[in-house]
Protein backbone atom coordinates (compact mmCIF):
# COMPACT_ATOMS: atom_id res chain seq x y z
CA UNK A 1 0.00 0.00 0.00
CA UNK A 2 2.56 2.25 0.68
CA UNK A 3 1.37 3.71 4.06
CA UNK A 4 -0.18 2.28 7.25
CA UNK A 5 -3.70 0.72 5.98
CA UNK A 6 -4.67 1.31 9.18
CA UNK A 7 -4.52 4.97 9.28
CA UNK A 8 -5.97 5.46 5.56
CA UNK A 9 -8.55 8.44 5.72
CA UNK A 10 -11.95 7.04 5.74
CA UNK A 11 -14.66 9.81 5.78
CA UNK A 12 -12.60 12.19 7.93
CA UNK A 13 -11.51 9.42 10.63
CA UNK A 14 -8.65 6.83 10.76
CA UNK A 15 -10.06 3.70 8.72
CA UNK A 16 -9.23 1.44 12.10
CA UNK A 17 -11.28 4.07 14.46
CA UNK A 18 -13.83 3.82 12.00
CA UNK A 19 -13.90 -0.27 12.51
CA UNK A 20 -13.90 0.08 16.19
CA UNK A 21 -16.43 2.95 16.28
CA UNK A 22 -18.84 0.23 14.47
CA UNK A 23 -17.74 -2.47 16.82
CA UNK A 24 -18.18 -1.03 20.03
CA UNK A 25 -21.85 0.60 19.00
CA UNK A 26 -23.01 -3.24 18.16
CA UNK A 27 -21.55 -3.69 21.72
CA UNK A 28 -18.97 -6.26 23.22
CA UNK A 29 -15.39 -6.27 23.55
CA UNK A 30 -13.46 -4.44 20.78
CA UNK A 31 -9.70 -6.06 20.43
CA UNK A 32 -7.27 -4.44 17.92
CA UNK A 33 -4.01 -6.22 17.09
CA UNK A 34 -1.33 -3.84 16.12
CA UNK A 35 1.94 -4.92 14.64
CA UNK A 36 4.11 -1.68 12.48
CA UNK A 37 3.39 1.73 13.73
CA UNK A 38 2.13 0.96 17.48
CA UNK A 39 2.40 4.08 18.69
CA UNK A 40 0.74 6.04 15.82
CA UNK A 41 -2.10 3.53 15.86
CA UNK A 42 -2.63 2.93 19.25
CA UNK A 43 -3.56 6.82 19.25
CA UNK A 44 -6.33 6.83 17.57
CA UNK A 45 -7.70 4.11 19.01
CA UNK A 46 -11.01 5.11 20.79
CA UNK A 47 -11.38 4.90 24.59
CA UNK A 48 -11.91 1.63 25.41
CA UNK A 49 -10.79 -0.57 22.38
CA UNK A 50 -8.14 -2.72 23.51
CA UNK A 51 -5.28 -3.11 21.63
CA UNK A 52 -2.86 -6.46 21.53
CA UNK A 53 0.32 -6.16 20.17
CA UNK A 54 1.94 -8.82 18.05
CA UNK A 55 5.73 -7.77 18.47
CA UNK A 56 7.12 -10.27 15.69
CA UNK A 57 4.45 -8.99 13.01
CA UNK A 58 6.91 -8.60 10.48
CA UNK A 59 7.64 -12.85 10.68
CA UNK A 60 4.51 -13.97 11.54
CA UNK A 61 1.36 -14.71 9.38
CA UNK A 62 -2.30 -13.16 9.66
CA UNK A 63 -3.11 -16.11 11.69
CA UNK A 64 -0.62 -15.53 14.80
CA UNK A 65 -2.72 -11.72 14.96
CA UNK A 66 -5.54 -13.16 14.83
CA UNK A 67 -4.70 -15.85 17.56
CA UNK A 68 -3.27 -13.16 19.62
CA UNK A 69 -6.45 -11.54 19.54
CA UNK A 70 -9.02 -14.36 20.24
CA UNK A 71 -6.83 -15.47 23.18
CA UNK A 72 -9.07 -15.83 26.57
CA UNK A 73 -11.51 -15.12 24.52
CA UNK A 74 -14.88 -17.86 25.11
CA UNK A 75 -17.80 -17.96 22.96
CA UNK A 76 -18.61 -15.73 19.28
CA UNK A 77 -15.96 -13.22 18.24
CA UNK A 78 -16.66 -11.14 14.90
CA UNK A 79 -13.14 -10.98 12.95
CA UNK A 80 -12.48 -8.11 10.28
CA UNK A 81 -8.80 -7.14 8.76
CA UNK A 82 -8.61 -3.54 8.89
CA UNK A 83 -8.23 -3.10 4.47
CA UNK A 84 -11.98 -3.52 4.16
CA UNK A 85 -14.87 -1.26 4.37
CA UNK A 86 -16.49 -0.91 8.13
CA UNK A 87 -19.61 -2.88 7.89
CA UNK A 88 -22.84 -1.45 8.72
CA UNK A 89 -25.10 -2.48 11.88
CA UNK A 90 -27.36 -4.58 9.93
CA UNK A 91 -24.82 -6.81 8.41
CA UNK A 92 -23.10 -7.34 11.79
CA UNK A 93 -26.55 -8.05 13.38
CA UNK A 94 -27.18 -10.39 10.77
CA UNK A 95 -23.81 -12.14 11.76
CA UNK A 96 -23.70 -12.23 15.51
CA UNK A 97 -27.11 -13.42 16.08
CA UNK A 98 -26.34 -16.99 14.29
CA UNK A 99 -24.76 -19.69 16.92
CA UNK A 100 -22.67 -21.10 14.58
CA UNK A 101 -19.45 -19.71 12.66
CA UNK A 102 -20.80 -17.89 9.64
CA UNK A 103 -19.01 -15.62 6.52
CA UNK A 104 -21.02 -12.37 4.99
CA UNK A 105 -21.08 -13.10 1.37
CA UNK A 106 -22.50 -10.88 -1.99
CA UNK A 107 -23.69 -12.45 -4.56
CA UNK A 108 -21.71 -15.27 -3.63
CA UNK A 109 -18.30 -14.14 -3.04
CA UNK A 110 -17.05 -15.01 0.65
CA UNK A 111 -15.81 -11.23 2.50
CA UNK A 112 -16.09 -10.22 6.03
CA UNK A 113 -17.17 -9.34 8.43
CA UNK A 114 -16.83 -13.23 9.79
CA UNK A 115 -18.50 -14.77 12.76
CA UNK A 116 -16.37 -17.48 14.97
CA UNK A 117 -16.01 -19.30 17.87
CA UNK A 118 -12.98 -17.51 19.43
CA UNK A 119 -12.02 -20.30 21.67
CA UNK A 120 -12.52 -23.15 19.10
CA UNK A 121 -10.72 -20.80 16.61
CA UNK A 122 -7.65 -19.80 18.60
CA UNK A 123 -7.37 -23.39 19.35
CA UNK A 124 -6.91 -24.31 15.24
CA UNK A 125 -4.48 -21.37 14.20
CA UNK A 126 -1.58 -22.69 15.11
CA UNK A 127 -2.14 -25.55 12.16
CA UNK A 128 -4.86 -23.84 10.39
CA UNK A 129 -5.70 -20.41 8.57
CA UNK A 130 -9.13 -18.54 9.07
CA UNK A 131 -9.93 -19.56 5.72
CA UNK A 132 -9.20 -23.42 6.67
CA UNK A 133 -11.30 -22.78 9.93
CA UNK A 134 -14.42 -20.67 7.88
CA UNK A 135 -14.87 -23.64 5.11
CA UNK A 136 -17.65 -25.47 6.81
CA UNK A 137 -19.10 -22.18 8.02
CA UNK A 138 -22.73 -20.94 7.35
CA UNK A 139 -22.74 -18.46 4.36
CA UNK A 140 -24.92 -15.99 4.85
CA UNK A 141 -26.03 -13.59 1.51
CA UNK A 142 -26.04 -10.04 2.79
CA UNK A 143 -27.06 -7.04 0.73
CA UNK A 144 -23.80 -5.12 0.74
CA UNK A 145 -21.17 -5.16 -1.24
CA UNK A 146 -18.48 -4.14 0.43
CA UNK A 147 -18.31 -6.97 2.32
CA UNK A 148 -16.21 -8.20 -0.47
CA UNK A 149 -13.70 -4.92 -1.43
CA UNK A 150 -10.57 -5.47 -0.14
CA UNK A 151 -7.99 -2.95 -0.42
CA UNK A 152 -4.00 -4.31 -1.40
CA UNK A 153 -2.68 -1.50 -3.18
CA UNK A 154 -2.77 1.81 -3.90
CA UNK A 155 -5.00 1.50 -6.86
CA UNK A 156 -7.66 -0.37 -5.06
CA UNK A 157 -8.04 1.97 -2.69
CA UNK A 158 -8.16 5.07 -5.19
CA UNK A 159 -10.48 3.47 -7.01
CA UNK A 160 -12.92 3.09 -4.17
CA UNK A 161 -12.00 7.04 -3.21
CA UNK A 162 -13.11 7.81 -6.48
CA UNK A 163 -16.36 5.89 -6.43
Amino acid sequence: MGRHKALLDWNGEPIIRAHCRTMTNAGGQVIVVLGAEVDRIQAVLPEGVQARVNVDWANTQMADSLRAALEGLKGGALVTPVDVPPAPRTIIDQLVNRPHPTVACHNGVDGHPVWIHADRAAARLGTETLADILTDAERVEVDWPGCTVSWNTPQEWSAQSSD
